[in-house]
């Protein structure tokens, strides 16, 4: 059985410099979180597209990564954005040119100029063959979630290309967080706002948005990716539609609708049996795609996941291969 994955971190030197100091401002206790033997804590040899990353996937069964820089171009001022995220994009599509069939990638973006974001994700797709986007974190530094009018023009392209946008999960800002995750510890505390619930949270809102903003409506056939099952929306939907009736929302479909439509989901390494059979149960396994969200997880229990699942073959190969095939044209 083939095994894609496409919630796989490299890098992004560029933009993870260039952003730095503005990210590391609005969420300075994200220096609390790291320690020595703690989960999420990977070797850093491993981030690079190199022999040594192609040598662990072989080891464990995986044929195919997706991979994606997740530092948060919109802390890049608008000026400078633009150049430095099209430079990590074709350092990017340099490096995994090197391996053919082994790699694909979604785009980084410079979400603090939307127009030339969408001119970006064009490039990125027309010219680099790039599969989609990543967001990570809230599109407008500090502000903003992608439902919001000036962010129109990379949901037009996305859907003009057939390209998804993965929703991935950034730190929550400061008075949030003081709000609701101080005063446990340093560390406890940064952990809870960050890899523990915080930013799972966040990404989950920056989904429900999307669909509560009425953007599926006017782009129908927009498709959004959610890692770790879907940032808590899935398990929550027959409330929110209990909540939120279309008497409510003026949608034309409840929430349960347009999920299943227009979000995917992945596990992100949280290799859960119940939390699989539920996404199937509520979601159908057409929209689930595998990921390991490499190398804060280890590759190890990606193909056992899959493999030894109490599932049917046919849902096993659409969740290996088959959906991550079909949506991204791999």
């Amino acid at each position: 059985m083939r095994i894609i994955t496409i919630e796989e971190h490299i890098p992004g030197t560029p933009i993870a410099a260039a952003s730095r100091i503005a990210s590391a401002k609005e969420a300075p206790y994200m220096a609390s979180a790291p320690g020595s033997g703690l989960p999420y804590m990977p070797d850093g040899t491993m981030f690079d597209i190199c022999e040594k990353r192609v040598a662990d996937m072989d080891k464990h069964g995986i044929d195919m990564q997706v991979v994606s820089c997740a530092s948060q171009s919109q802390y890049i001022p608008a000026t400078l954005a633009p150049s430095i995220v099209k430079a990590a994009n074709d350092e990017l599509a340099d490096a995994i040119a090197k391996y053919p069939g082994r790699f694909a990638a979604f785009a980084a973006l410079p979400w603090s100029d939307p127009e030339k974001a969408a001119q970006e994700l064009e490039r990125a797709v027309t010219k680099l063959g790039f599969k989609g986007a990543i967001l990570s974190g809230r599109a407008s530094a500090g502000k903003d979630f992608l439902d919001a009018p000036q962010f129109t023009p990379v949901l037009e392209a996305a859907q003009a290309l057939d390209v998804p946008i993965y929703v991935h999960p950034a730190a929550p800002m400061r008075n949030v967080q003081q709000s609701y995750y101080d005063g446990l510890g340093d560390e406890l505390s940064a952990r809870l706002s960050l890899y523990g619930w915080g930013w799972h949270h966040e990404a989950g809102i920056q989904v429900l948005r999307m669909i509560l903003s009425g953007a599926f409506e006017k782009f129908p056939n927009l498709q959004l990716i959610a890692g770790h099952w879907g940032e808590m929306v899935p398990f929550f939907l027959s409330r929110l539609d209990q909540a939120l009736p279309q008497s409510v929302t003026k949608l034309n479909r409840t929430l349960t609708e347009t999920f299943r439509q227009n979000v995917y989901v992945t596990p992100s390494g949280i290799f859960d049996y119940p939390q699989l059979k539920f996404c199937i149960e509520v979601l159908g396994a057409d929209r689930i795609i595998h990921s390991v969200d490499f190398p804060f997880i280890s590759n190890e229990g990606a193909r056992p996941f899959i493999e030894n699942a109490p599932i049917s073959d046919e849902e096993k190969e659409k969740i290996a291969h088959g959906n991550a095939e079909a949506l991204l044209g791999l």
